[in-house]
């Protein structure tokens, strides 16, 4: 049975970060413009990483930087993805936020707002 696919775009500059397939029998399965499977973080590693980033942030960057530590704590388990898009920008989803993302939008893209 093929998996159903679509196009993950960057929620702040709307280019295209990676194509998504969810297939039933491989599950969630997420491949970046340069050909590379993305495999998810593991959450102990992301944590490690936004703490240091939190220690370091400017004024301007510190709400990010706090949010994306939540994040991890909130969804500590969790399949984590730290997609980037080819202008920069990182967009921290669960699996199961991008599989819902996929499931609901109509068409072959889907932004992960």
């Amino acid at each position: 049975m093929a998996g159903v696919s679509k196009q993950l775009t960057c929620p702040r500059c709307e280019q295209v970060m990676a194509v998504a397939v969810f297939g039933v029998f491989r599950g969630l399965r997420i491949t970046t413009p340069d050909g590379f499977l993305l495999s998810p973080m593991r959450d102990d590693l992301l944590l490690q990483l936004a703490e240091q980033r939190l220690e370091s942030a400017s004024a301007e960057d510190y709400p990010e930087a706090k949010w994306r530590r939540d994040f991890i704590v909130r969804n500590a388990g969790d399949r984590l993805y730290d997609i980037k898009c080819p202008g920069g920008h990182y967009t921290l989803k669960t699996g199961h936020q991008i599989y819902r993302a996929i499931r609901r939008a109509a068409g072959d893209q889907v932004s992960l707002a």
